[in-house]
């Protein structure tokens, strides 16, 4: 039987503002394009809470995403990729809550 490797995952979760969902949009396609191991979900009976799924990032990687994500200077390299077009810290402003309502955990799947 072939082993399945197990990669770690990241989940974000937050909820956005309804009058913010367009800017949101627009600034989900920009981190979306930028990042192919990320997933996004809306939930169905909840609209405006999104989550989003990081498949793969290591534990370092995690660490800087999440200093990133929660730090009010949170600049826009994400990851270490260079000359990225967005700005972590502009989510702060769409989600209810600002920066403190933005959850970030890792996960390691169950050996």
């Amino acid at each position: 039987m072939k082993e399945v490797k197990k990669l770690p995952i990241v989940f974000v979760e937050y909820q956005i503002l309804p009058q913010h969902t367009p800017a949101y949009s627009e600034w989900l396609a920009e981190v979306r394009a930028k990042h192919a191991e990320l997933e996004v979900y809306e939930g169905a009976d909840q609209p405006g809470l999104f989550v989003e799924i990081w498949h793969g990032l290591s534990r370092d990687e995690y660490d800087r995403l999440k200093q990133e994500r929660l730090t009010e200077a949170a600049g826009s390299a994400g990851l270490g990729l260079p000359s990225a077009s967005f700005s972590w810290r502009e989510l702060h402003q769409w989600v209810s809550g600002g920066a403190q309502k933005i959850h970030i955990w890792y996960f390691e799947k169950v050996k």
